[in-house]
């Protein structure tokens, strides 16, 4: 079995007639080939300057501080466990460093009597 070759077909070959258009003439049709490369060339991606990359960067912080933190009821009440457990660890951690002083004071007033 043989693959057959592909055959260029003819149907979207242009018939121009005597003379192929101008250049001109041809950016003048919206629709043409030149035209349509013309306008793509000037749409390309343009390197921005270090100024205008910047100015993005500042705005997009802006909008992510502006932004309300992300979660629904679950998140909410993850974050207040967190800090309730925060200020439950706190308040051990000042009343054993209350503890350890109170003694250590109580020995001093000991030995002077």
């Amino acid at each position: 079995m043989t693959r057959l070759k592909k055959k260029r077909s003819d149907a979207n070959r242009i018939e121009w007639g005597e003379t192929a258009p101008r250049r001109s003439e041809k950016l003048a049709d919206p629709t043409s080939y030149e035209s349509r490369k013309r306008r793509s060339l000037d749409n390309r991606k343009k390197q921005k300057s270090v100024y205008e990359k910047q100015l993005e960067k500042e705005e997009r912080e802006a909008r992510l501080k502006a932004q309300q933190p992300q979660g629904g009821r679950l998140a909410e009440k993850i974050r207040r466990l967190n800090r309730e457990k925060n200020a439950a660890e706190m308040a051990d951690a000042k009343a054993d460093s209350d503890a350890s002083v109170e003694p250590a004071g109580d020995d001093q007033q000991d030995a002077k009597d």
